[in-house]
């Protein structure tokens, strides 16, 4: 296992860090996947929609907790599936736990990221609600060069978030809160 699977399976818990409530929690998958000796997230860009807190924004498959969701890590197998097709049950995946909580800005939702270790390389297959997805190196996004700010218009000024920038993508936000705590273990 690489650096920071093994450094994320130490401290992921096995007890969910919250209580999972239908349409007030979410669950992401932190899907890790290791090519040679490199270490990989995937990561997906949200379809631009109407009415979404996080159109258009770098993310992790996830989404909020439905009725028939008995745990968090089911939360993000069935999210998984559903918008980038990949299967996360059975042989195909590791569940090494469960991160902190993390409460979303945006939104009244606390977020739950499940951490999975691939064992193969599935295809991946994004739905309409992805408009983009990449695996991301972790040892890249880790480096300093990759840190940045990122500016968001507010009151008629600017307000700067930390972000991480890989290649395109600008990783901001939650998202940045979520890679920031497994890249700086």
């Amino acid at each position: 296992m690489g650096r920071f699977a093994e450094s994320l399976s130490v401290r992921a818990k096995r007890e969910q860090p919250a209580r999972l409530v239908p349409g007030k929690t979410a669950g992401v998958a932190v899907i890790i996947r290791e090519i040679g000796l490199e270490e990989q997230v995937l990561l997906i860009r949200r379809a631009e929609r109407e009415g979404d807190a996080w159109s258009g924004q770098v993310a992790f498959p996830g989404g909020m907790a439905s009725v028939g969701d008995k745990s968090f890590e089911e939360t993000a197998r069935r999210e998984a599936m559903e918008e980038v097709g990949v299967d996360l049950s059975g042989g195909a995946a590791a569940f090494l736990g469960y991160m902190r909580d993390f409460k979303a800005h945006t939104r009244d939702v606390m977020v739950v990221p499940s951490v999975f270790k691939l064992v193969g390389s599935p295809e991946v297959n994004p739905n309409k609600e992805v408009a983009a997805y990449e695996w991301a190196s972790l040892a890249e996004l880790a480096g300093e060069a990759s840190r940045s700010s990122y500016l968001i218009p507010r009151s008629g000024g600017q307000i700067p978030f930390p972000c991480i920038v890989h290649h395109t993508l600008v990783i901001w936000g939650l998202t940045e809160r979520i890679l920031s705590s497994i890249i700086r273990s």
